[in-house]
């Protein structure tokens, strides 16, 4: 009696340790936060940590979104992307950085349209020594990361799209105005299109254009993209949103004409249909008065 006690007691054991290993290993590790690189300084990292550079937003001619933050240390440039007031750039260092002081310089745009060069000094990151089993660790710890965010967050207030990744949410059913403040587009010469859209719209107004567009209530909430459709050129993607649940009242409206677009030819018809019933009733009404009171 006593040895099958001890024998359940040993199994109950060894399931609570099974249960705590288990539990360990479905728990994945939180993935570390980047280190920030300090301006003007040198920063000691080791191959395949994350590092961050952070400026003010709308302090230098040479730091805004899209910029790259570059240096020989980093497996790939980093990008600046706007989180309200300030700029991050995240970037990891190479695993087959050789040990070493590497300059992380700002570089110029990924944006085709800004014409700007770039490139000033930042910081300094050392790379430590590693062996060869901590670079083979490292080159699958980088592997299993996933990329880093390119949204952005703008502003309390900012008009929409500020760049291609200012993403807003809003809620299906719900609607989110357009601008384009770059002077890019004329009046009426641009559609927006999106698969979240009841329909596409056509931006409006004299060299600064905008438009209202509207989510479908029956939207799948998830990440959507805007393409800007000119005439004569190819379309392109302009923005991004996110879409979150539709309210269980939601209904789509029945579109009229945007603002400055001709009817269709339905509504055109459904009009004039309704302007004739109601002349048809008018002469009715008076043909039964002209005979009631003849003259």
């Amino acid at each position: 009696m006593r040895r099958e006690a001890t024998m359940i007691g040993a199994a109950g054991a060894l399931a609570l340790v099974l249960a705590t290993g288990a539990g360990s290993a479905l728990a994945a590790p939180a993935q570390s936060p980047p280190r920030p690189v300090p301006g003007g300084a040198e920063l000691s990292v080791r191959p395949g940590e994350r590092v961050i550079v952070t400026t003010e937003a709308m302090r230098s001619g040479d730091a805004f979104s899209g910029v790259r933050v570059t240096s020989p240390a980093f497996a790939s440039d980093g990008t600046f992307r706007m989180d309200d007031l300030v700029l991050n750039a995240v970037a990891t260092i190479s695993c087959a950085a050789e040990p070493g002081s590497y300059e992380v310089r700002f570089g110029s745009s990924r944006s085709e349209d800004i014409g700007v060069e770039i490139d000033r000094l930042w910081g300094r990151v050392r790379v430590e020594p590693a062996d060869a089993a901590e670079r083979a660790q490292c080159a699958r710890q980088v592997a299993e990361r996933p990329p880093e965010s390119m949204e952005e967050r703008y502003p309390a207030g900012s008009e929409w799209p500020a760049s291609p990744w200012d993403v807003r949410s809003v809620q299906a059913g719900g609607k989110l105005h357009a601008e384009d403040g770059l002077e890019m587009g004329n009046d009426g010469s641009v559609e927006l299109s999106s698969p979240g859209f009841t329909r596409p719209v056509v931006m409006r107004g004299d060299r600064h254009v905008s438009a209202t567009v509207r989510i479908r209530c029956d939207a799948k909430p998830g990440l959507y993209v805007v393409d800007w459709n000119e005439k004569g050129k190819p379309a392109k993607e302009w923005a991004r949103y996110r879409v979150t649940a539709a309210p269980t009242d939601c209904h789509d409206r029945e579109p009229g004409p945007q603002a400055g677009e001709a009817a269709s030819p339905a509504h055109w018809f459904l009009g004039a249909a309704a302007f004739l019933a109601a002349a048809g009733a008018g002469a009715w009404a008076w043909l039964r008065l002209r005979r009631r009171n003849p003259r």
